[in-house]
């Protein structure tokens, strides 16, 4: 059977209330897709139109989000009076699949999936995007190592009410927060209540409110207090904070995910929580799930960025290159395009914020003349450029490289979350050193320093060295650090060691002027 003429649906791959997901093929762009096909039941033909309506006006909501923890929609049309939608398959494994076949998960591996799924979410809300439906089998391990979050088919759009008001209960029961199943609307604090309950489930193995019938499970969320979780350790404070009866009482974003970074950074919680039965990586041997990309293909810095991939073959001599994220290996000569470098020469050293964040763009006093703001919202930061400088998005990680006229050199913002927690960027670059130099990973490198700096009110860390590569020697200082919330970026510059003096003035404007939001 096909689709819009266009989809050739292959075989099922997962069956919900909602409907039925297809492994399906395009062929019109010759890849593999996946297709849910969304089935309303039991309702007359005026309300399945209505349904459909939504539903599709609700997934290309959802189809504007560009999140790395956020599946992708790649189209949405309607067949056969019901909508299909059109995703990328992630190869992976639910969570709920994990739970199921191995138990409750370690308390860090549940910190990382918790951050990086709240950090979808918090990304949703912030384009007025609700998921309504957060629970272990919309939760995705992916085989790439990524976390993403998909099904956002009954999503609504925080400002358009109307369509679903009149519709039935859609959601699980065990996942849905007391006040949807009083039939108010739908809130961002409600999205965090079935993230506490996910979590919950995730490392005692069953959702807190789960009972022997719906009817149960009802009474329960809407009566019961959620039993205190005994293997949760340092994740009980979020856990017990996100499942609040009362919205205005929940634990907020912002807090859930400085505790979620804190607990996932524990050392304590490496071990083995008393009764769990796999570690991460027996979660790797029973499935597909790979959780540490270090290897090599590549090796990974602050956040898990990725420094170099060792399979690329290095430019002809003196022929320029356009540096990506993947590769950021710069030509062997100066570009031949006129320079746009600074008008005025950035601070040598970075500048001193107070300890609370600055979240605004740069302000026009810190961009350098002939250079423009630059805002990310996967990445949720913004920085400065250099003129005719373009950003171009890795679409297998969550990094962006900058590359433009005037330098050979490549700017990598990176914000990955690692699956390995860290707290002090020193020992976390050293501890990545040694692991490269263990595997002879890089020729002829040269360590010039790794040293503590204060930025942006923030303990950080740079990572100065040297390597050859492709016969070039090239130059590379990579910042990492945390923000407050506890979100993970590398700011990782590099160029030929013969541009290195010339050419350092690059990343002090851009680490001068990159900003979180």
């Amino acid at each position: 059977m096909q689709v819009s003429n266009r989809y050739r649906l292959v075989e099922p791959i997962g069956e919900g209330g909602m409907g039925v997901v297809w492994r399906a093929y395009d062929e019109l762009l010759d890849r593999t897709v996946a297709i849910k096909e969304v089935r309303y039941t039991g309702v007359g033909d005026a309300k399945r139109a209505e349904l459909n309506r939504r539903t599709i006006r609700e997934a290309r909501a959802a189809g504007r989000l560009d999140h790395p923890s956020v599946v992708v929609i790649h189209d949405v049309v309607e067949e056969d009076g019901r909508p299909w939608i059109v995703m990328q398959l992630v190869r992976s494994r639910s969570l709920a699949q994990v739970i199921r076949e191995s138990g409750p998960l370690r308390t860090a591996q549940v910190a990382v999936i918790g951050g990086r799924v709240l950090d979808a979410l918090r990304a949703a809300h912030a384009t007025g995007v609700l998921h309504r439906d957060v629970k272990p089998e919309n939760v995705l391990l992916a085989d790439d190592g990524r976390v993403v979050l998909t099904d956002f088919g009954i999503a609504s759009m925080e400002t358009e009410a109307g369509l679903t008001a009149t519709g039935g209960l859609v959601g699980t029961p065990a996942y849905m927060p007391p006040e949807r199943l009083n039939g108010e609307p739908a809130r961002p604090e409600s999205d965090l209540w079935s993230l506490g309950a996910t979590l919950y489930a995730a490392v005692e193995g069953e959702a807190p409110f789960k009972r022997d019938s719906w009817a149960a499970t009802v009474a329960a969320v809407l009566r019961d207090e959620p039993g205190r979780p005994v293997r949760a350790g340092a994740l009980e404070p979020v856990i017990m904070g996100l499942l609040r009866r009362l919205p205005a009482a929940r634990m907020t974003a912002e807090e859930a995910a400085r505790l979620l970074h804190e607990a996932a950074s524990e050392t304590t919680a490496l071990r083995p929580a008393d009764g769990a039965t796999h570690d991460m990586t027996s979660v790797r041997r029973r499935g597909r799930a790979r959780w540490i990309a270090v290897g090599a293909v590549a090796v990974l810095g602050a956040g898990g960025v990725l420094l170099f991939s060792q399979f690329l073959t290095p430019p002809p001599a003196g022929s320029p290159s356009t540096p990506t994220a993947s590769a950021a290996a710069p030509s062997p000569e100066p570009s031949p395009e006129p320079s746009t470098e600074p008008s005025t020469e950035p601070t040598k050293e970075p500048s001193k914020e107070p300890t609370r964040e600055a979240t605004a763009t740069p302000s026009a006093a810190q961009v350098p003349g002939g250079w423009r703001p630059y805002t990310s919202t996967a990445g949720r930061f913004s920085i400065a450029l250099p003129d005719r400088w373009q950003a171009k998005k890795n679409p297998q990680r969550d990094s962006i490289s900058f590359t433009g006229p005037g330098s050979p050199g490549a700017m990598i913002v990176e914000w990955t979350v690692p699956d390995l927690p860290w707290r002090d960027p020193v020992k976390h670059w050293a501890a990545l050193e040694k692991e490269i130099k263990d595997k002879g990973e890089f020729e002829r490198y040269t360590r010039i320093g790794i040293t503590p700096v204060d930025y942006l009110g923030r303990q950080a860390a740079d990572w100065e060295f040297t390597r050859v590569r492709g016969g070039v020697l090239i130059h590379v200082i990579n910042r990492g650090f945390h923000t407050a919330d506890g979100r993970p970026y590398a700011l990782y510059w590099e160029t030929p060691h013969s541009r290195w003096e010339r050419d350092r003035r690059y990343f002090e404007a851009f680490a001068k002027t990159f900003r979180p939001r």
